[in-house]
């Protein structure tokens, strides 16, 4: 998947730079992820609104609900990266293939040929498993919602590395 990129990371190398000297350094690495992972509600609800434009009325009803969506923060060097991972799990614990959904293709069974297999040895040659296919679907549900996003993000990040770099300028 491609990656959402927030730029203008200079006040957060300044910030970087006087945290590694700092006292409460524990304390405020805490609050700025917190901030960082405060900023991305936007983002998944964004993901979650916008899936029923992108996908099939059915799968995107029985999709939705089943997305996880978690968030991995890093701050190393004078970098902030925010990694959401989106998985789903199926009603039988299978993973759902949201990847190929976000490339643009949705592999499913063909609806309507579920059938119990003929156990008889005359019927062998027609007991094989119902078919699938493989349908194409707008590709970017999760990818295009979050651009669409990242002013506001931006906006949130920013704020918090403000507050954080006020506390390591008045401390």
């Amino acid at each position: 998947m491609s990656g959402v990129e927030v730029r203008g990371g200079d006040r957060f190398r300044v910030v970087a730079r006087r945290l590694h000297g700092a006292a409460d350094r524990k304390d405020l690495v805490k609050e700025l992820r917190r901030g960082i992972v405060d900023a991305t509600p936007a983002l998944k609800a964004a993901v979650r609104s916008a899936a029923p434009a992108y996908l099939p009325d059915r799968y995107a009803a029985v999709l939705v609900p089943a997305m996880r969506m978690t968030t991995a923060t890093s701050t190393t060097g004078d970098a902030v990266t925010v990694r959401i991972t989106v998985t789903a799990k199926g009603v039988k614990g299978n993973d759902r293939q949201v990847a190929t959904a976000e490339a643009g293709r949705l592999k499913h069974p063909v609806f309507g040929r579920t059938r119990p297999l003929k156990r008889h040895a005359r019927h062998r040659a027609t007991s094989r498993a119902n078919p699938w296919v493989s349908q194409a679907v707008r590709p970017g549900f999760v990818t295009k919602p979050m651009l669409a996003q990242v002013s506001a993000v931006r906006k949130e990040i920013e704020d918090a590395v403000d507050r954080v770099l006020a506390k390591l300028t008045e401390g």
